[in-house]
């Protein structure tokens, strides 16, 4: 037991909150107790009812969908909507059918990546969908997972195993993609074979993964998720010929039943609520909003609906970032919580103003953050998990995003300029959410920003971005899916990303990876001795105590630079503690980055740049480079000069296009080494790590300048 962790988080959490949290447990550990005592009870034969009082299985009342119901997406308006499609998104439709068909084959998207998923034994060529595999890892070693053992039994973090990886295939994002080409068809036969493949997944799934037991059931977040994707999808199937009452039926007693093994479930930490607790209450009102016939759903819509409402408010910052102190998991949440926000429109139980407002807090950030390139810098933990997978995407892809959130929300100061009308926006929100975007007008911000609460700053310079975090973590200072990145940057000209996070890659599958990638030498910031900024729990993958008190310090433009400084003090902990500062400025070919040391005593200090590149060499400056070096810095950086006989080209298909070169007030070491970084979950693509390694007495200067080099 980590005794100083405790005692951090006693410090850290309010007692409310800590009284809460002994509530929940208690709470928790009481149910657990009566279920152990009652149920073998219950099941006892001296306790049955007598055979005159039961009631066999087949005559139990099974809930039925009846008449037009609330949905976010008016079935009536298909026609419409797909001429849309079809004239604005060509490209977009047929990629919507060629995946719809590798679903069908057994063959689906996880975390990006095409994986045949399909059992092993041969299923019936006329079979609606292939069956699949849900109790494999099917990015694992063959790892699975045993259907017999109840799913809060299930042991998650098994080394060599993703248990992620499985549930990504449990989610049944595919009935999406089912519906999706079920509208896209040109025949009613084609649109009801679509509709048939939704209801097989279902009642596969159903079959093959019983209430509560294996991997499936073993976290709420998950059970939650599935009902929510399947109660959005059930919008464009619902109106088929073959769906029947059956099968209605059928599907409102699934989703019955996972919203109840969630109601049980449900993941109230008490002190620190975190994104799974949120997307627990977002599948309940989803679903209590979309089929009122449930017997519970007043409850979930309600009851539930206030917690969703209330916890919104608390994990979104008044600066609109999300409060895990992670991009990738503020995309996800953003989805969830959007979908949450329609379905009670579409239930005439409007979200609080406040609420809404928080949501369109999350795009409007999001719209902040965004590269040229229209993805987003990869602060903390990315899982490549998504919410809405209306259209695939890569993990870091949130050009979209903005756009989507304007025309739902009806707020023009989510409009970019210049942004087009994303294809999602067709698919969750019809033709008239087509119109609409269309009509509101651009009042997005695109310059520089600064987003004070997660002290993230962009700066933007033509097509030059410069991202600088140094903010807090996530989950009020506990930890959750931050990193220790205080200081770290991200650059990009463009297109092309020239610095980058290292990224996540996995969780579970392999735990010495996992505190490698959230460590200090992880990112594009300075180590000193070695050290971490702040603290990693051994064994717990999600703590990371909050000491280093890293902010931004200022924004502002100079000399025809941007600017901002950002600083931490996570090296005062040693025995002579050291604070970091960093200036970073921007101007439209050119970077440039001055760290700070200041305190007293000798250290070694490390600076690294992550470049997603291979093509990567150590060479001197031309002369050429080495003027224009001097006439880009600003003022007061590399007072000597940069080093013009050690710098790194970087080169981009084959052609230079960029070049590095340092300077500090020590001599130093410098060296290009082989490394990857993670742009998704449980991806990993080749890169090179370039480290300025040097050694003497702080206060001390390091610089660096990254120009970009003349197109041929």
């Amino acid at each position: 037991m980590d005794l100083g962790y405790y005692a951090y988080l006693a410090s850290t959490v309010p007692p409310r909150e800590l009284a809460r949290a002994v509530a929940a447990r208690a709470r928790r550990a009481l149910r657990g107790g009566i279920r152990q005592v009652w149920g073998p009870l219950a099941r006892h034969p001296a306790l049955r009812p007598p055979f005159f009082m039961q009631v066999p299985p087949e005559q139990r009342r099974v809930p039925t969908l009846r008449g037009k119901r609330p949905s976010i997406l008016d079935p009536s308006m298909r026609e419409l909507t797909v001429r849309i499609l079809r004239e604005r998104f060509p490209e977009a439709c047929r990629f919507v059918q060629s995946e719809a068909e590798a679903c069908r084959r057994g063959e689906i998207p996880i975390f990006g990546k095409w994986k045949d998923c399909r059992k092993r034994a041969l299923h019936d060529a006329q079979a609606d969908v292939a069956p699949l595999d849900f109790d494999l890892d099917p990015i694992g070693h063959g790892v699975r997972y045993d259907r017999r053992t109840p799913g809060v039994r299930i042991e998650h973090f098994v080394y060599g195993a993703d248990v992620k990886a499985a549930w990504e295939a449990g989610r049944l994002q595919q009935l999406w993609r089912f519906g999706q080409a079920r509208w896209l068809a040109g025949t009613a036969t084609e649109r009801s074979a679509w509709a048939r493949a939704y209801m097989a997944t279902v009642r596969q799934f159903r079959e093959d993964c019983p209430v509560g037991m294996g991997v499936q059931w073993s976290c709420a977040m998950e059970v939650s998720s599935r009902a929510f994707h399947a109660a959005l999808a059930f919008a464009y199937v619902q109106d088929d010929p073959a769906v029947d009452a059956a099968f209605a039926s059928e599907l409102a007693e699934m989703l019955g039943e996972h919203c109840s093994y969630v109601e049980d479930h449900l993941e109230d930490t008490g002190a620190v609520r975190n994104n799974h607790y949120a997307a627990d209450l977002v599948g309940l009102v989803v679903v209590g909003c979309l089929f009122p016939e449930l017997p519970r759903a007043r409850i979930w819509r309600e009851s539930f609906g206030r917690k969703l409402w209330e916890e919104i408010p608390r994990q979104v910052r008044g600066d609109g970032t999300h409060f895990e102190s992670s991009t990738g998991y503020q995309r996800l949440t953003t989805e969830l919580f959007l979908g949450a926000v329609l379905a009670a429109r579409a239930a005439g139980m409007p979200a609080p103003r406040e609420v809404e407002l928080a949501v369109a807090g999350l795009f409007r950030s999001i719209g902040h953050l965004l590269k040229p390139s229209g993805r987003i810098p990869q602060i903390g933990d990315l899982d490549s998990c998504r919410g809405l997978p209306l259209m695939p995407r890569a993990a870091l892809d949130c050009g979209y995003l903005p756009a989507l959130g304007a025309a739902a929300l009806v707020d023009p100061t989510l409009k970019l300029p210049g942004a087009p009308c994303p294809v999602e926006v067709a698919w969750l929100l019809g033709a008239p959410g087509v119109e609409r975007f269309d009509l509101l007008p651009a009042g997005g911000h695109a310059g520089s920003s600064l987003l004070p609460d997660a002290n993230v700053a962009v700066l933007r310079q033509g097509r030059g971005y410069l991202c600088l975090t140094s903010g807090p973590n996530g989950q009020g200072g506990c930890g959750g899916h931050a990193h220790n990145d205080k200081n770290s940057v991200e650059l990009s000209f463009g297109e092309v990303d020239l610095v980058l996070d290292r990224g996540t890659f996995v969780y579970a599958r392999d735990r010495r990876e996992r505190d490698l990638r959230r460590g200090t030498a992880a990112h594009s910031t300075v180590q000193v001795d070695g050290a971490e900024q702040n603290r990693i729990i051994p064994g717990r993958m999600f703590a990371l105590p909050d000491t280093s008190r890293a902010q931004i310090r200022w924004m502002d433009r100079r000399s025809g630079h941007a600017m901002a400084s950002g600083e931490h003090f996570g090296y005062t902990r040693l025995r002579q503690g050291v604070v970091h500062r960093r200036l970073a400025t921007l101007s439209e070919r050119f970077a440039a980055f001055q760290d700070e040391l200041l305190g007293a005593g000798a250290h070694v200090l490390e600076s690294r740049w992550f470049v997603p590149h291979t093509d990567v060499v150590q060479r001197a400056a031309a002369p050429g480079e080495a003027l224009r070096l001097r006439a880009e810095a600003p003022a007061g950086f590399a007072p000597d000069g940069f080093d013009t006989s050690r710098c790194v080209e970087v080169r981009v298909d084959g052609k230079p296009f960029a070049l590095f070169a340092f300077a500090a007030t020590s001599p130093f070491e410098l060296s290009v080494g082989e490394t990857d970084v993670s742009p998704g979950h449980a991806e990993r693509t080749e890169a090179r790590e370039v480290l300025l390694r040097c050694a003497g007495e702080v206060p001390a200067r390091v610089w660096t300048a990254v120009l970009v080099l003349p197109c041929e």
